[in-house]
This record gives C-alpha cells, sequence and structure tokens, in this order.
C-alpha cells in the first residue's frame, strides 16, 4: 500500500509518496517519489500577514499537481499539514478550504507543538535509553526544540525564529530573546547531549562539511567556520562553489548562523544531522493509524 506526506513549509512545499513495507521490515516503508517547489509562502506571511494572488496561484497549482501524482501512484492514505507560514497568514485558512474544494486535498493547519510532535517521530528509532538529546528543527518561519530523556519527550517548545523571517528582517527582537532565555536557562542539565538537527538545510550542510560520509555529524567549530566562509560569498557564488539551488543559496547563512547560536548557548559540540524532517514523522503518524 502507498501513503504519501506533503509538507507546506514557509520556504518550499514538499512531497514524499512511499511504500509501506511488509512487516518485520527493518525499515517500515520505503520512499518511491518525492517532490519539492520552492514557492517560499514565509516571504508574504511575515512580512505582510497575508499570503499574495501571486503566491496563491503557485500554491493551488502545486497542490494540484500533488493530487494527480498521488492519483497516478495509487496513493490510500496521506496527510498534508501545513506549518507556520500558513498558520500566520490571515487568509490561511480560507486557502487551505480552496484546495479541498478545488483538487479535493484536506489540509491541516498545525500549530507548533503538532509539528514538533510530527517531526520527533522521525527520529524516535535513534533514541537510546539512559541518554540525553536535543532535537533542534530550524524551518523558514520558526524553529522547534525537544528535550529527549530516557527516550521520553520533555519540553518541546516552538520559537518564531527561521530562515525566511531572518532574511525578511522579520524576526522581533523579543523572540530572539526568548529563544537564547529558554536555551541559556532551561537546558543548563542537556550539556552533553546529543544535538539531532532535522531541517533540509542543516542536512545539505553537513553533506558539503561531510562528502561521502554515512555519518552526517558536524561539530561546533566545524558549523562555525563555514558560517564566516558563506557569509563571504555573493548568491551567486555560493551557487557556483557549492552547486546550490537558488532557494537553498539565500537560506544557507540564516540556517548555519540559528543553529550555531543554539549550539553556543546550549554548550554542545556536535550536531547530527540524519536525513529526517516533518515529511517522515507525517509518514510514521500514517502508518500507526
Amino acid at each position: 500500500m502507498k501513503i504519501a506526506a506533503i509538507d507546506i513549509g514557509s520556504n518550499a512545499v514538499r512531497l514524499q509518496i512511499a511504500r509501506i513495507n511488509e512487516t518485520g521490515s527493518a525499515e517500515p516503508f520505503k520512499r518511491v517519489e518525492f517532490v519539492r517547489i520552492p514557492i517560499r509562502l514565509g516571504d508574504d506571511a511575515f512580512k505582510h500577514g497575508k499570503i499574495s494572488r501571486e503566491k496563491k496561484e503557485m500554491f493551488f497549482k502545486a497542490m494540484e499537481a500533488f493530487s494527480l501524482l498521488m492519483q497516478a501512484y495509487d496513493v490510500k492514505k496521506y496527510m498534508a499539514c501545513a506549518t507556520s507560514a500558513m498558520r500566520e497568514a490571515s487568509n490561511g485558512i480560507k486557502i487551505a478550504k480552496k484546495v479541498e474544494d478545488q483538487c479535493g486535498l484536506r489540509i491541516d493547519i498545525i500549530d507548533g507543538p503538532k509539528e514538533s510532535e510530527l517531526i520527533l517521530k522521525s527520529i524516535n528509532h535513534l533514541f537510546e535509553k539512559d541518554k540525553t538529546y536535543l532535537t533542534i528543527d530550524v524551518g523558514g518561519g520558526s524553529t522547534e526544540m525537544t528535550v529527549i530523556k530516557n527516550k521520553r519527550a520533555f519540553d518541546s517548545v516552538s520559537f518564531d525564529v527561521g530562515t525566511v523571517r531572518l532574511l525578511d528582517g522579520a524576526i522581533k527582537k523579543k523572540n530572539w530573546d526568548a529563544l537564547e532565555k529558554y536555551v541559556k536557562n532551561h537546558l543548563t542539565d542537556v550539556r552533553d547531549a546529543k544535538a539531532i538537527a532535522t531541517s533540509g538545510t542543516i542536512n545539505k550542510i553537513a553533506a558539503l562539511l561531510n562528502p561521502g560520509s554515512a555519518e552526517l555529524h558536524i561539530t561546533s567549530e566545524q558549523l562555525e567556520k563555514f558560517y564566516k566562509h558563506i557569509k563571504k560569498l555573493s548568491y551567486n557564488e555560493r551557487i557556483e562553489t557549492y552547486k546550490l539551488n537558488p532557494d537553498r543559496a539565500d537560506v544557507i547563512e540564516p540556517s548555519a548562523e540559528i543553529y550555531l547560536k543554539i549550539l553556543k548557548w546550549a554548550g554542545i559540540e556536535q550536531l547530527y544531522a540524519p536525513s529526517a524532517g516533518l515529511k517522515d514523522g507525517i509518514l510514521y503518524e500514517l502508518i500507526k493509524k
């Protein structure tokens, strides 16, 4: 049976189709198709408080294409989740309703805690008993963090700090301060924790820093050097040097900056970046159901 996850983020919208594996298989599902479209809904939502006509039209076309692809692959179950940009846009609910009316796709606009819960499902298998972890997901519009102790989640939080917001100059000082205060004051017992990051951009950074490695670990020192280097490069130089997609080339610097700040504030020296995230968590949720 095939299932599908639609992740409607602030930077891009993604469709991942997977086939559920036989019972007893090491992996619960096998990915059969992945499509990513960089619409960047957050540009409108964070600067103007609503999604523009142009972005809406792009979004409707993407959702129609996703619907047709799911039909072509004979997808039996799906879940579509929209995050920071759609939940902040004044017309987000109206847009979701129009998508359902036009192409039959139901979109759930989820809050920060639900987003964290789904992201955790994508990395639950990595947690070991009697160990402490800090999970970090820096998206386009928000940053989610959860402390994991003895395979149980504690202190799951979400902040309106993200890469697209940072690019647009739309992060309020109080949100930066809240993030810093939380990390410094509430994470004093995770100094020796293992940090696990789940966003697409940090996965790309890890692959660039450790090419060919199956264990995508980054030290805070590596990340700082990379951040200082990438900051000096122009947009076109980043694309040329690292063969980046245009929509990745501009957010890679703010992504590195936000992760670096969190690691320094938390006193954590190493970050693990597996290929996981919201879209994978949605698939695990579907399998569970």
